[in-house]
């Protein structure tokens, strides 16, 4: 004997009950249809691409599929992007995780030396 379970999840297969359900899957799957086309496309006129086109044509997909197309684009740009360009995304990266690490330590000691600089000034007036 077997238990079906039933379960409101759009994800699963199955029929569609609603008619909103069936005309969201209809056109989910045109949308992937057609990002998947033009990425064909697009790869055989350019021959595979570089790292700029593999970084445009996977940041439209992206954004296509309600997906984020900056992270898609850094994705097409590592996949399609010789030795030199993954050394300079990474090199990027590196330099954001310095910065963001160095900001507050370098805003401290700017405030610090505002505030030397203050006392030495108010030093310096208070002397006749």
């Amino acid at each position: 004997m077997t238990a079906s379970v039933a379960t409101d999840d759009p994800t699963t297969a199955g029929p569609t009950t609603s008619p909103a359900a069936a005309f969201s899957n209809v056109v989910s799957a045109a949308i992937d249809y057609a990002a998947a086309k033009a990425s064909l496309k697009t790869a055989d006129r350019t021959g595979g691409g570089g790292a700029k086109q593999q970084a445009g044509v996977e940041g439209v997909r992206a954004g296509l599929q309600g997906k984020n197309p900056v992270w898609a684009a850094i994705k097409g740009a590592w996949a399609g992007g010789t030795a030199m360009v993954r050394a300079a995304i990474v090199a990027a990266l590196v330099a954001l995780v310095l910065l963001l690490v160095l900001s507050p330590v370098l805003l401290l000691v700017f405030l610090l030396s505002l505030l030397i600089l203050k006392a030495v000034a108010k030093a310096r007036s208070a002397k006749p």
